[in-house]
C-alpha cells in the first residue's frame, strides 16, 4: 500500500469520524464550530477584505508594471497594495471628516425635536382616526405609543450593544490589518492552497481551478457592482432630496446607500425607517418621499443596475429573490450578501452541465 492510499484512507476515516461525532453530539459539534468561528472571525473578515481589495490591487499592479518596467514582482505587489490602502484610508478619513459630523448634527436635531414631532404625529393620527374605517391610523398610533413606552427599556440595553459594537469594530480593525498581510503573502498562500487542492482533488485539479476562477470572477463583478450601485443610489437620493427640500437629506441618503448594498430589496428596506422618520416630521412629505423613492427605484432598476452591474451575474430575477430569502434565513445579512453570487455560481455550473 503506497503513501497516497494511506493518506486517503486516513483522511476519509477522519472525515467519517467527524460526521459521526456531529450526528451523535450535534450540540457539542455546533458549540465547537461556534467558538472556532468566533476566534477565527478576524481572519475571515481579513480574508473578505483582502478579496475585495485584491480587485483594485491587480488594476494598480498592471498600471505600475507599465511605469516601472524593471521592478520585480514583489516590488510591484507592495506598491499596488500601498497605493490601494492609502487611497482607501484617505476616502474613509474624508467620509468621517465631512459626513459624520453632519450626520451627528442631523441625529441631534431629530432627538432635540422628537417631542414636537411625536406630539404632531399623535395629533395627526387622532384627527384621521375618526374617518379611518380600516383602523390603520389607530393601529399605527398605538404602535408608536407602545414604542415610546419601550424607549427606557431600549436605553438600558444601549451599554450592551455599545460593547458589542466596540468588539465588532476591534475585529474589523484586526481583520483590516490581516488583509494587508494576506495580500502581501498571497502568492505563497496561493501556492500552498494549490498543493493542498491538488493533493485532495487529484485528477480533478483542473476542474477545481476552473470553478475557482468562475467563483472569483462572479464575486468580483458582484462586489464591484453592488458597491458602485450603492454609492450612485445614495448620491442620487441626496441630490433629489436636496432639490425637493426633504428634511434630513444626508441622514436618509446614507441609510438608503448602506441598505442598497443588499441586492434587489436593499433600498426598499432603507425606505421604511426613512419614511417613518419623515412621517413624524410631516406626514404629507413622507408620502412624497415614498413616491420619490419609487421613481428612483425605477431609474435604478432600468438604467443604473443594468449598466453598472450589467447582467454579469446572469441569473433570472426569481432566483435572485430566492437566493436572498434563503441567504437571510441561513446567515442573516451575511447570507443575503453571499446568497446571490453563490446562486449565480450554482446556476452557471448547472447551465454548463446541461450544455
Amino acid at each position: 500500500m503506497d503513501k497516497k492510499t494511506i493518506k486517503t484512507i486516513l483522511f476519509t476515516a477522519f472525515l467519517a469520524a467527524a460526521l459521526v461525532a456531529a450526528a451523535v453530539k450535534p450540540e457539542f459539534f455546533l458549540g465547537i464550530l461556534s467558538k472556532a468561528s468566533a476566534l477565527l472571525m478576524p481572519v475571515l473578515i481579513g480574508a473578505a477584505i483582502a478579496f475585495v481589495m485584491n480587485i483594485p490591487v491587480m488594476k494598480f499592479r498592471k498600471y505600475f508594471s507599465r511605469i516601472f518596467k524593471r521592478a520585480g514582482e514583489r516590488t510591484l505587489n507592495m506598491l499596488s497594495i500601498a497605493a490601494v490602502y492609502i487611497i482607501f484610508i484617505a476616502i474613509i478619513t474624508g467620509i468621517i471628516w465631512v459626513i459624520v459630523p453632519r450626520l451627528i448634527s442631523c441625529i441631534a436635531l431629530f432627538i432635540g425635536n422628537f417631542d414636537r414631532y411625536y406630539s404632531n404625529f399623535i395629533g395627526y393620527c387622532s384627527r384621521l382616526e375618526s374617518g379611518d374605517t380600516l383602523g390603520i391610523f389607530c393601529a399605527l398610533k398605538n404602535a408608536i405609543e407602545g414604542l415610546n413606552k419601550k424607549i427606557p427599556q431600549m436605553l438600558e440595553t444601549t451599554a450592551v450593544k455599545t460593547s458589542e459594537l466596540a468588539g465588532g469594530i476591534a475585529k474589523l480593525l484586526i481583520g483590516f490589518v490581516i488583509s494587508i498581510y494576506i495580500l502581501i503573502d498571497k502568492e505563497n498562500i496561493r501556492r500552498g492552497t494549490a498543493l493542498i487542492v491538488r493533493h485532495i482533488s487529484g485528477e480533478r485539479y483542473e476542474t477545481v481551478c476552473k470553478r475557482y476562477r468562475m467563483v472569483y470572477e462572479i464575486f468580483s463583478r458582484f462586489v464591484v457592482g453592488q458597491i458602485s450601485e450603492a454609492v450612485i443610489l445614495g448620491v442620487l437620493c441626496f441630490i433629489g432630496m436636496t432639490i425637493f427640500r426633504f428634511e434630513y437629506a444626508l441622514l436618509i441618503s446614507t441609510i438608503i446607500g448602506i441598505t442598497a448594498l443588499i441586492p434587489v430589496i436593499g433600498a426598499i428596506i432603507g425606505t421604511v425607517p426613512s419614511a417613518l422618520l419623515l412621517f413624524m416630521v410631516n406626514p404629507i412629505r413622507a408620502v412624497w418621499f415614498v413616491v420619490f423613492i419609487i421613481v428612483l427605484q425605477q431609474l435604478e432598476n432600468n438604467f443604473i443596475y443594468p449598466r453598472v452591474v450589467g447582467k454579469s451575474l446572469g441569473i433570472p430575477p426569481l432566483l435572485v429573490l430566492l437566493a436572498i430569502l434563503l441567504g437571510a434565513g441561513i446567515g442573516g445579512v451575511a447570507g443575503i450578501l453571499l446568497g446571490v453570487p453563490l446562486m449565480s455560481l450554482a446556476y452557471a455550473v448547472f447551465k454548463e452541465k446541461l450544455c
